[in-house]
């Protein structure tokens, strides 16, 4: 019980991807997890789906986020929601970082971020390998891809 009273600072992970995990979800019998990302100017995390939902708070910059077909754009301060099971996308259109808090419900998937910044630089493989364990699937041929780089000048 004594391990969910406090939870440590945790580091960043590392890589190129600025991920920080905050809460694991073993600290929480499973029921949450959060993580900490910063994305960089006209990044964009292509759509995907997955099993949980996932609550993002904006601490700075903008985010633009894609949720079925539907466009929007959180400022600092604001939540969003990337549902369970629902195509959904996330990048930022501005000119500065953007830092968010991702609060996964369940947990679990904290796991996945720790297993792809551990790859090497191009393991395609051991990319699909953690999607496929953590139920995450890309979608590499929405239509949203080249839309939303073109509309928002992401790469």
């Amino acid at each position: 019980m004594d391990e969910h009273l406090i939870i440590p600072k945790t580091e960043k992970l590392p890589g190129s991807l600025k991920v920080k995990i905050k809460v694991r979800s073993k600290n929480t019998n499973g029921v949450m997890s959060v993580v900490e990302e910063t994305l960089p100017p006209k990044a964009l995390v292509p759509p995907h789906v997955h099993n949980n939902d996932v609550w993002v708070y904006v601490q700075s910059g903008e985010i633009g986020v894609l949720v079925g077909e539907t466009i929007k754009t959180a400022k600092k301060g604001d939540w969003a929601l990337k549902p369970r099971k629902v195509q959904h996308s996330m990048w930022n259109p501005g000119s500065v970082p953007a830092t968010v808090i991702e609060v996964l419900t369940p947990g679990g998937t904290e796991e996945w971020f720790e297993e792809i910044t551990a790859l090497k630089h191009g393991d395609s493989k051991g990319f699909d390998r953690a999607c496929e364990k953590h139920g995450i699937k890309f979608l590499p041929d929405s239509h949203w891809i080249s839309e939303l780089r073109e509309r928002f000048g992401l790469v």
